[in-house]
Order: C-alpha cells, then structure tokens, then sequence
C-alpha cells in the first residue's frame, strides 16, 4: 500500500476552507424575534407579560426554598439510573437531578407564592398535625387566596365560620371558668367535711370511758405498794422527829 504524502492530505483539507468560510460569511439569518432574548436569557417569564393578573403572577412565582437542614441523613442508594429532570422557574433553568434518587419538584408552589413564606408555614404546621390546629390562621389563608382566586359565596362562608369560631372560643373559655369555679368548691366542701368527721371522731374518743381491766394481782400489788409508802412515812417522820429533838438540845 502506498504512502500518501502529507502534502496532498492538507491541500484536501484546506482547499475548501476559503469556499465554506464565504458560504458562512453571505448567509442570511433571520433577526432575533420577540421571544429570542427572553429564551437565552436568565429572566422572569411575567416580566414578559404585559398586564398579568395576579393569580397569574403566582402561577409562575416559587417562594424561596427553606434553609438546608443541618444533619442530612444520607439517602439509600437506588438501582435506578433513570435521569430526573428540575425545571427552575424563576431561572429559566431545566438541569437534572443532583442524583437518582432526586427529590420532585415541590407541590402547591402557587398556593405559598400567594400565602408567603410565614403564613404558609404556619398553615403547614397546622395541617400536620402536630400542634393544636389554628383555625385563625386556616381562615386568614383561606381569605388571601380567595382575594386572588376569587370563588362565589367563599367571602360570606369565611366570615360566618370567623364568627362561629369567636362563639366557640368564647364559651370554652366561658366552661372552663366554671369548670374551675366548681372545682375549687368542690375542693372547699372535701375540707369541710373531713374537719367535720375528724371532730366527731375526736368528740367520740373523748365522751368513750377508758376501760381498765383490773385483776387481783393488781389489788394485791397496789396494796403492797402501799404499805411500803406507809411504812417509809413513818420512818421519814421518825427521823424529822429525831432531828428536832437534836436541834433542841443544841439550842439549850
């Protein structure tokens, strides 16, 4: 096989150059339409529309994400290598997942662009479960979102279970107030009578005679005691006796 020189190689290569350079240079293209630069662009689609509504702004608005959590569980691993794909809306940007197993992108984006990052949170809150549910704050949502999705009659319901909601508020607190009224009378009348029963019970013990039982070896050691009590009388007497009679013959 023979060796083709070199020189021949390039002058089949840059022969055509200058005809595809000129082919490049007088070619026509179409100017830019309406709708290129906002393509190319990183820009908001509504600033794009003129006279947008807002519930049409808030479809196309997603409030910022929330602050990364500081200790993030590392997510198990999948056998699926199917690419998932993000669209940014308010970048303009479609880019894949950061892995295969890539959260969706979240839901209800409309509703939170309406309700704001604290108002939505709070109604998340709510909704979970985990705390006492605020029917205060589900009704101020309920009235904004309203406000830009307007349904007929919500307005009227809104503000009939805004007053149904201050009725019941009022006469739980209104219970519970007497719940804890009686509960400090019943507290009062358990002291009364435990007073009452313990004075009885001291009043019994008082008017019940004490009754002794009393043997004949009782009598016996009674009497016994006595005489010695007698007998040490008298001995006692004696000496005060004795020892008057000395203090006389000492004062003569």
């Amino acid at each position: 096989m023979e060796k083709v020189p070199a020189g021949i190689l390039l002058a089949g290569i840059l022969v055509p150059r200058p005809k595809t350079l000129a082919n490049i240079l007088f070619r026509f293209f179409p100017p830019p339409q309406i709708f290129t630069n906002a393509l190319l662009s990183n820009q908001d689609i509504t600033a794009l529309i003129r006279d947008t509504e807002p519930h049409e702004r808030a479809l196309f608005s997603v409030p910022p994400p929330p602050p990364p959590p500081t200790n993030i569980a590392p997510e198990p691993k999948s056998s699926s290598s199917r690419r998932q794909t993000v669209f940014n809306v308010t970048s303009g940007e479609v880019a894949p997942a950061s892995g295969p197993n890539g959260r969706a992108p979240r839901r209800n984006t409309a509703v939170a662009a309406v309700l704001g990052a604290e108002l939505h949170s709070q109604v998340r809150k709510t909704e979970s479960g985990r705390g006492e549910i605020d029917v205060g704050v589900l009704l101020k949502g309920a009235e904004k979102l309203n406000a830009v999705y307007p349904v007929q009659g919500v307005p009227e319901r809104i503000r009939g279970l805004r007053n149904r909601y201050a009725q019941l508020k009022e006469s739980v607190k209104r219970h519970e107030q007497k719940v804890q009224k009686q509960t400090r009378e019943l507290e009062k009348m358990n002291r009364v009578d435990e007073f009452e029963s313990g004075g009885e019970e001291i009043q019994q013990e008082m008017e019940e005679p004490s009754e002794i039982e009393v043997t004949d070896e009782d009598l016996k050691r009674e009497e016994q005691e006595i005489r010695e009590l007698e007998r040490n009388k008298r001995a006692l007497e004696e000496r005060v006796t004795g020892m008057e009679r000395d203090l006389g013959g000492l004062l003569r």
